[in-house]
């Protein structure tokens, strides 16, 4: 009995469960990382004050992080994740194709998401202006990296029809070395990520629960060291497989999570203003009574306007998030009558609330 008929199924069919494993994985990365980038999307347009740099840069990692997933989709379509033995000769091919595109997509992608969450922090932390200076430092120091090493997986051989057509008697540089290259830098970029915000949350004046809000909401995108260190050991265990059908899809699904993981968790400081305007809203609606004078106010005024006016000091990601890490209180000011006062509850929004009393004394000249 042959190697190959030891991986078939008892039916005789091959084993395609890593292809199964490889669409499940793909189509989660793509949901997840939509959703989480359009509800970015509706809170900096409609919550927040619009775009910033870091959100076009999030825009930049989302376009390409699904895009890799998609050519990884399509890697498994034309073989991936099965056999070489078991692989169409005219598929194989196309297959080194769908290899090569993502070996050049992945630097460019894993940089912009890494870039995203880091810009965030150098406006959390500002205050810290040698934390600031070394987080623009090391991303200097990846982007001095990271462009000439995407000319280098362009330029991997001479012609470039080599990589998927061997036989045309061009050269090829050491693939398993370039791709080991780029795992390693994201290994230790992926750990700086986690590990930077920590001592600066913990040297803050709050409590501990706050800390451990703020540490987790941007050290998150630090989670995709994980998958990282299994790339890595993937690429060291298996990089120089023959069987490259098999060893390259799996390195890849772990290079898709990396991403993923990283475009989500660059989106979660946006959308704790989401939660928030959500929270103060129901909070509202459910405990407030309004005067007719601010039911008036309100009146003709969009959702979006009201939802501004409402989080009128909550501006954008830094205030939300300095908000969690030094418990800085909103101060709002209401303006109500006598009458308004009657029955109506304590408001329990964060933040202290100022509440004015007015009362209207009317005198008549009786001359």
């Amino acid at each position: 009995m042959s190697f190959t008929d030891l991986l078939r199924r008892g039916d005789g069919s091959v084993d395609r469960s890593v292809q199964q494993w490889n669409t499940a994985t793909q189509s989660l990365c793509i949901a997840a990382m939509t959703i989480f980038f359009g509800l970015r999307v509706y809170t900096r347009l409609f919550i927040l004050n619009g775009f910033r740099r870091e959100d076009w840069t999030c825009l930049g990692a989302w376009i390409l992080g699904v895009g890799y997933s998609i050519v990884s989709l399509i890697m498994g379509s034309y073989g991936g994740g099965m056999h070489k033995p078991d692989v169409p000769e005219e598929n194989l091919i196309p297959f080194q194709k769908t290899v090569y595109v993502t070996m050049v997509m992945y630097g460019p992608t894993a940089y912009l998401t890494k870039l995203s969450l880091l810009w965030i922090m150098t406006r959390v932390f500002s205050p810290y202006r040698k934390a600031v200076i070394f987080i623009y430092i090391f991303l200097g120091v990846m982007l001095a990296y990271y462009i000439p090493a995407v000319i280098v997986k362009i330029c991997i051989c001479k012609p470039i029809s080599t990589f998927w057509s061997p036989d045309n008697g061009g050269t090829c540089l050491d693939q398993t070395a370039i791709i080991l290259a780029d795992a390693v830098v994201s290994v230790v970029s992926d750990l700086i990520v986690l590990i930077l915000p920590l001592p600066l949350t913990l040297s803050l004046q709050m409590p501990t629960d706050r800390k451990m809000r703020v540490m987790g909401m941007l050290g998150a995108g630090g989670l995709a060291v994980a998958c990282s260190i299994v790339r890595l050991a993937l690429i060291e265990i298996i990089g120089q497989s023959p069987d490259v059908t098999m060893s390259f899809l799996r390195i890849s699904m772990f290079g898709n999570a990396e991403i993923a993981i990283g475009v989500i968790c660059a989106c979660l400081p946006a959308l704790s203003a989401l939660v928030t305007t959500i929270h103060r809203e129901y909070s509202s609606n459910k405990t407030t009574y309004p005067s007719n004078y601010e039911m008036s106010k309100g009146y003709g005024q969009s959702r979006t306007e009201r939802s501004r006016h409402g989080l009128a000091t909550l501006t954008d990601d830094e205030d939300v998030l300095m908000y969690n890490a030094q418990g800085n209180p909103r101060i709002e000011t209401s303006v109500m009558g006598d009458a308004d006062r009657q029955g109506s509850p304590q408001s329990d929004q964060m933040g202290i609330m100022k509440t004015v009393d007015m009362s209207t004394s009317v005198t008549t000249d009786n001359r």
